[in-house]
């Protein structure tokens, strides 16, 4: 035997040794300053009665006090309420009374203090009660109805009332211990030092512990997020101490049942101060590989290899259970989904034995697994098997053109004579290189002759007309020896065209809807002496995706593509194709309007004719040049409004 004995301390109470007394009458803890002073109070009865909307419980008491004071706590997990009858002894014949009255489950009774009788009453749930005081006794009626709010119609002392009115009374014992009056629950530090004999708090003593959150896994070393405990705090000190006797502890302190595994055995030591008791308990739990399963007001340990056992045990019967069912065969005529569709998903869901065939001619599976997969499978195809929403797309293609062009040209003749009547010197305009003036000059004599031929109209030095000239100047001057023709063309033109499309289409929800307008270009190959012909298309084409979200939105996916062929610029007979496409994610409510562009192309050119050396000339040069400029700009306009079409 070790002369080291273990103390433990929950709320306001002490067990010096390893003999854990039940929670009964003759559970006292004496000292010689509690034997002094014998309680004024006895609680001689205590019995539940009532019906269909209420239950009532009834605490009787007599004695040399005028009235039984108390202390009520409610707590919410387990469900109960804790009433503590100050100056009292318990003096009843039986320490748990039964109840067959909704929502008491049972009344517990126990000698809490040498002066302090402990009145425990579970709860099927958490609902409303009332404390009423009389000449005999206590009590306390429950109404049948789920609720999480209480009154208490007699609270006599300060601290009772206080207690009454504070909105901590519906919050986990912690809450309680840190929130309620101070006389409710002393400090530890101050129990600590004061001797046993004064430890009993001379009023509100703290309640019983509710369990905390026990089917809440214990957290496993590296996560992150941090294990919550409820329970109330305790100091235990123990050494060598069986474990079968440490979860009888734990029955005392959180009022659960506990039932521990024949396999379950060996010892405990610790030393822990003001730590939740589920804590505690989690914590002796992991150090001896066992584990908890809680199942209403029972506590069961086990070791996890019962546990996994168990499991093995439990899958070995399903699977035994399914193997000796004959499978049925059914059939299910879908409405709106097809078939081949549902059968990948719908055979994730199907037993080791389960199959499913579509058939697409009636739109028709067929189903052949155990009896107790079909339910599961019915469900699954109602929910796919539903009508899809439409969406109406209604599209505006704009497809803006603008062009401009400048055309100023020369044209420069001259000629002339000198010299006496047998030799001429004659200068002028060779027509090899240029187109002879359209004026027409007598040319001053003797006449040109080139090649044997007689001119009859002046050749030009420069020749840059305007291409199909709107306007021009002439000057013209002849004399006997000299002729000069001077011809300024020009020409502008400018042009605004505009292609509308309106296309309106109507497709289901995640569906593609496809528009495309234009022509198919032939491409002719030669291959092997064989001539084949294949066609490329050069359109428009507007592809939207619809999304109807929950919000009552639409997210279209939207793909625009425009191709022209330009037959300007040809490869071996083929125009080449230009192409002009957009791609883009949009959200958008019911009935709005998206506008998608940014399709915009310009085109410049610039092209300037002229005589060598004298077209550079500055000034000058503009009587030996033509210029022509061009400038052409196309835009793509889209725009898109879905509405979501009812039914």
């Amino acid at each position: 035997m070790t002369n080291y004995w273990p103390a433990l301390r929950t709320g306001g109470f002490f067990l010096a040794s390893l003999a854990l007394v039940p929670f009964s009458a003759g559970a006292q803890a004496t000292s010689p300053a509690a034997a002094a002073a014998s309680p004024r109070n006895s609680v001689s009865r205590v019995e539940v009665a009532g019906d269909n909307s209420q239950a009532t419980v009834r605490v009787e008491g007599a004695g040399q006090g005028t009235e039984l004071n108390y202390q009520a706590s409610r707590l919410t997990d387990p469900p109960r309420l804790v009433v503590d009858l100050s100056d009292a002894k318990l003096a009843v014949s039986r320490n748990a009374v039964p109840s067959s009255f909704e929502p008491v489950r049972g009344v517990r009774l126990g000698q809490y203090k040498p002066d302090q009788v402990r009145v425990v009453i579970d709860l099927l749930r958490p609902a409303e009660y009332t404390i009423a005081k009389n000449d005999h006794g206590l009590t306390v009626t429950f109404a049948n109805s789920a609720v999480a709010v209480h009154s208490d119609a007699s609270a006599t002392t300060p601290a009772a009332k206080k207690l009454a009115a504070s909105p901590s009374r519906d919050l986990p014992l912690p809450a309680l211990l840190t929130r309620s009056d101070a006389a409710m629950a002393r400090p530890a530090q101050e129990l600590t030092q004061r001797p046993a004999a004064d430890q009993a708090p001379q009023s509100i003593q703290a309640p019983a512990a509710q369990p905390a959150s026990l089917s809440s896994p214990v957290p496993q070393p590296g996560n992150q997020a941090t294990q919550s405990y409820s329970g109330e705090p305790i100091s235990v000190n123990l050494k060598d101490v069986d474990l079968k006797d440490f979860f009888r502890l734990i029955h005392e302190i959180s009022g659960l049942n506990v039932v521990l595994d024949p396999s379950v055995r060996g010892s405990v030591t610790l030393v822990l101060d003001e730590v939740p008791w589920d804590q505690a308990l989690d914590i002796v739990l992991k150090n001896n590989s066992l584990d908890k399963e809680l199942d209403g007001n029972v506590l069961r340990i086990v070791t996890g290899d019962t546990l996994r056992r168990e499991a093995d045990g439990r899958r070995d019967l399903l699977k035994a259970q399914s193997d000796s069912v004959q499978p049925e065969t059914v059939t299910r005529v879908l409405n709106y989904a097809k078939a081949s569709e549902l059968v990948v998903p719908l055979k994730r869901f199907l037993s080791a034995r389960g199959d499913v065939v579509a058939i697409d001619r009636s739109n028709t599976l067929i189903i052949r697994d155990i009896p107790d997969s079909i339910p599961g499978i019915d469900n699954l195809i109602r929910q796919l098997d539903r009508k899809t929403q439409q969406v109406e797309i209604e599209a505006r293609v704009v497809q803006a053109s603008r062009n401009f062009a400048r055309d100023i040209g020369t044209q420069f003749g001259m000629s002339g004579s000198w010299g006496g009547t047998n030799s001429s010197n004659v200068l002028g305009g060779n027509p090899i290189a240029s187109q002879a003036s359209p004026l027409s000059h007598p040319l001053p004599p003797p006449l040109v002759t080139v090649g044997g031929l007689v001119q009859n109209s002046m050749p030009l030095l420069s020749n840059f007309p305007a291409n199909a000239p709107t306007s021009g100047i002439v000057f013209g001057h002849s004399s006997p020896n000299f002729a000069l023709d001077y011809i300024i063309t020009a020409a502008e033109s400018k042009g605004v065209g505009k292609l509308l499309s309106s296309p309106q289409l109507v497709t289901q929800n995640n569906a593609v809807a496809t528009v495309k307008q234009g022509a198919q270009i032939p491409i002719q190959t030669t291959v092997n002496n064989t001539i084949s012909t294949t066609y490329v298309d050069a359109v428009l084409e507007l592809k939207v995706t619809p999304q109807i979200t929950s919000e009552g939105t639409v997210f279209l996916d939207v793909e625009v593509q425009n191709t022209q062929a330009d037959f300007s610029n040809e490869v071996q007979g083929t125009p080449t194709l230009n192409t002009q496409s957009a791609q883009t994610k949009v959200l958008i409510e019911d009935g709005g309007t998206v506008v998608i562009g940014g399709v915009m192309t310009t085109q410049q050119n610039t092209t300037i004719d002229q005589v060598p050396v004298l077209g550079s000339v500055p000034v000058i040069g503009h009587l030996f040049s033509r210029t022509a400029v061009s400038v052409t700009t196309q835009e793509l306009l889209f725009f898109l409004t879905p509405r979501i079409l009812p039914g």
